[in-house]
């Protein structure tokens, strides 16, 4: 009998009798133009070691045709642990192949945590490599970014040199996308390479300004002169040396410094200033700063004529809304500028065009970011009827929904007496008729069960006034549901200069800037010490000043490499692709009336 080629053997063997059925995994052909149906009714013909076989060639099969549901449900036919070692590393690898192909990061990572593929010595280098590889690219998907970087920083140089290159900017990437706290930690017990990463990490979120930056960067260099990121610098650090040797050097400082909107703009120019002249007294020379105000031109134009005249190379501002929505209804821009504060349109703006602000959306996406990491699946929102409420509950809902969320309920809570009934009907405050359900106050009650809230509700999103949170936990108390996690954007408590304690809301989450959180900005007590009031409400704007002063000459960066991220004031700070800065903010919990920092960061807009 005529052999046929690889690719058919299988099948032909099986159907024909050949004595040359595979038996083993290297014995199968790489790539088969059979159906996978046929080769799975050719598997259902077979028992034992032989069927399994078929089965996993039929998943390896549809792998390579892109079908990953169907690896997911060939696999689930096959008993791993009845298959040999080879067998059992080919079933976790396409097992997580497949599960990353489907977007399902956690269930990727337990296949590749499998105990058959902590034995790579059995395969070759180079299969080695690529499982390693996969690993690194399913823990970023996972949000395990510290352990993807060191994945990659421990295979850099078994790499083939026209791989290198990439490895080195994936490495820079997932650093980037770590937690600061997760960096410092490592940091302290990390050695080689990783070690000379991790400090070049942490100098990117321990100098704001760019010239602080870039100067520590060039000192790291000099220490690590043979290090691979020095040797060959990842496209981002090269860029952002590129980016400070063309820095603007003189630069437009737009404001309103008449009217009711003076206040604000004072702070804002405070905080630029305060972050520029902390570089210059590292003795890093600074771009010139030119102030105007924005209430003396009726037409904008006007004065981008007047900056050219003299020599600016970037504006920073304005602060009006409506000034920053006639910029972005220009098809053009004579300057660069970042406007502070955001159009209200979802047009396209004109190039050169960034916005960046304190907008309430960014806290209601990172509440559904926080929530989601905590588990939650199936939230409400409690909102009043005011524009800040409602753009924050339209910017939770989108953000919320696009995580895969659900949303079960929405109320409205602008009338005091009525929010105890609104909250009432939203929790469907019900007798439980479980078996062995706890009884309230136990037998002097009469053996009566205890009222439970509706079980497909697992926290709530509260975008409302100090005033109508402090009835929240009370009525959520009443209504047997104290412990239900909520939570709520920093409308919701009162940040006084005096500390006077919140009432009524102990247990609340809510989102705040890094600034009034954990006042462990560099430049913190050095402004506070200038202006007390940076340390209250205030406090946000001088912080967006100071922020605007990082970010401004690094704004190229971000449009470049969307993946950049940046430790701010403000947030962790990102740009989308339309110019706007989106901030992620940390969270904080009320106790005995202040709010304090929660150990856990959140995740990162992607």
């Amino acid at each position: 009998m005529n052999c046929l080629p690889l690719a058919g053997l299988l099948l032909a063997s099986l159907i024909a009798g050949c004595s040359s059925t595979p038996r083993q995994l290297s014995e199968l052909p790489a790539t088969t133009d059979t159906p996978v149906e046929d080769i799975l009714r050719q598997a259902e013909r077979r028992s034992g070691a032989e069927a399994h076989l078929l089965r996993l060639h039929a998943a390896q099969t549809a792998f390579n045709r892109n079908q990953p549901d169907q690896v997911r449900s060939i696999l689930a036919m096959i008993p791993q642990s009845d298959l040999p070692l080879d067998q059992q590393q080919r079933f976790s690898e396409l097992q997580a192949r497949s599960e990353l192909a489907l977007d399902q990061p956690a269930a990727a990572l337990r296949a590749l945590r499998h105990p058959s593929l902590q034995q790579l010595d059995s395969l070759t280098p180079d299969a080695q490599i690529e499982i390693q590889l996969l690993r690194a690219d399913t823990m970023a998907a996972a949000g395990e970014y510290l352990s993807a970087a060191q994945e990659r920083i421990f295979i850099h140089n078994l790499l083939p040199a026209n791989a290198q290159q990439d490895n080195l900017a994936q490495i820079w990437n997932n650093l980037n996308q770590a937690p600061t706290d997760q960096l410092r930690e490592a940091s302290t017990s990390a050695t080689g390479d990783l070690a000379g990463w991790l400090e070049l990490a942490l100098i990117v979120r321990d100098h704001g300004n760019l010239d602080l930056q870039v100067h520590a960067m060039q000192q790291w260099q000099d220490r690590h002169a043979t290090h691979p990121a020095a040797v060959t610098p990842p496209d981002g650090i090269s860029r952002l040396l590129e980016l400070h040797a063309e820095r603007p050097q003189h630069i437009a400082l737009l404001l309103p410094f008449e009217g009711g909107l003076a206040a604000a703009a004072e702070a804002l120019r405070d905080g630029f200033l305060s972050a520029q002249y902390h570089a210059h007294s590292e003795g890093l020379a600074q771009p010139r700063i030119s102030l105007y105000d924005s209430g003396a031109y009726p037409n904008l134009l006007q004065f981008y004529q007047q900056a050219q005249a003299d020599g600016v190379q970037w504006v920073v501002g304005p602060l009006d809304r409506q000034q920053v929505a006639s910029l972005a209804a220009l098809p053009a821009l004579p300057l660069p500028t970042l406007a502070l504060n955001y159009a209200d349109t979802t047009a396209t703006p004109p190039p050169g065009l960034f916005q960046f602000g304190l907008a309430p959306e960014d806290e209601a996406r990172s509440a559904a970011l926080q929530a989601w990491q905590d588990g939650h699946r199936q939230m409400a929102i409690l909102a009043n009827h005011d524009d800040w409420s409602q753009r924050s509950a339209r910017a939770f809902v989108d953000q919320w929904q696009e995580l895969g969320g659900q949303l079960v309920g929405h109320e409205l809570i602008d009338e005091p007496a009525r929010i105890s009934g609104q909250i009432a009907g939203l929790l469907q405050v019900r007798e439980s008729h479980q078996p062995n359900q706890e009884v309230a106050n136990g037998p002097e009650n009469g053996g009566a069960a205890k009222p439970t809230p509706r079980p497909d509700l697992d926290a709530l999103f509260l975008a409302a006034d100090p005033l109508q949170a402090r009835q929240i936990k009370p009525t959520l108390v009443f209504q047997y549901a104290g412990d239900l996690p909520v939570y709520a954007a920093s409308r919701a408590y009162r940040l006084s200069l005096n500390g006077e304690p919140n009432p009524d809301i102990d247990g609340i989450m809510i989102a705040e800037i890094p600034w009034l959180l954990t006042r462990s900005d560099p430049l913190y007590q050095t402004v506070v010490d200038s202006w007390p009031t940076a340390a209250g409400p205030m406090g946000r704007l001088y912080a967006m000043g100071v922020d605007a002063q990082r970010i401004f000459s690094r704004l190229l960066l971000m449009q470049e490499q969307p993946e950049t991220r940046i430790d701010g004031a403000t947030g962790t700070l990102s740009l989308d692709s339309n110019g706007r800065i989106l901030r992620v903010l940390p969270w904080g919990e009320m106790v005995d009336g202040q709010l304090r920092p929660m150990l856990e960061p959140p995740l990162l807009l992607q």
